[in-house]
């Protein structure tokens, strides 16, 4: 999701009344099989057989059965295993943007868009209620409340709107360096 499509979202929320809360998939990274093989070195602390002991540590390799975090195909590996899941269950995937998921409630639709491991989902309160439940029972998640920071920005949720403020670097080597 780019920042275009997010403050679309935020528009969205606002002008026909609707609620939005961010949602933390706790190790996304980690949820899928990878679809080809992947080896990799023998880190220290694992034991070797017994029968190596003629053959250097180098000599050997072990073989990956999910996806790790620093994998360049660990972001696709979790895209594509959380896009099947919210299809099984309903929602569309939008093709001028991928990362953003629909799906017609009773209330009229609720939106699920995903920023690496972090979903903001929105719709009513007790639709998102709905969608938060059955997205817990397949991934372990956090519920974050409603969206304060996304893409570089923070968000004031008020009565007559949201207020969308730039982040500001507030750390005082990084601010003598701007």
């Amino acid at each position: 999701m780019d920042i275009i499509t997010f403050r679309y979202l935020v528009s969205l929320v606002v002008s026909e009344k609707l609620d939005m809360h961010l949602m933390d998939v706790v190790t996304a990274y980690l949820y899928r099989d990878l679809d080809s093989k992947i080896y990799m070195k023998v880190l220290d602390g694992i034991t070797l057989p017994k029968s190596s002991d003629s053959k250097p540590r180098s000599a050997y390799a072990i073989r990956l059965q999910r996806s790790l975090y620093e994998l360049n195909q660990s972001g696709r590996m979790w895209y594509t295993r959380l896009s099947d899941y919210l299809i099984r269950k309903g929602y569309k995937n939008d093709e001028l943007c991928p990362c953003v998921f629909i799906k017609k409630t009773s209330s009229g639709c609720a939106i699920v868009a995903v920023y690496v491991n972090d979903m903001n989902i929105i719709d009513t309160l007790d639709e998102i209620k709905e969608t938060v439940a059955y997205l817990k029972s397949e991934f372990e998640m956090k519920d974050l409340g409603k969206t304060r920071f996304c893409l570089g920005l923070e968000l004031k949720h008020r009565v007559c709107g949201i207020l969308a403020y730039p982040l500001v670097c507030i750390c005082p080597k990084d601010a003598q360096a701007i």
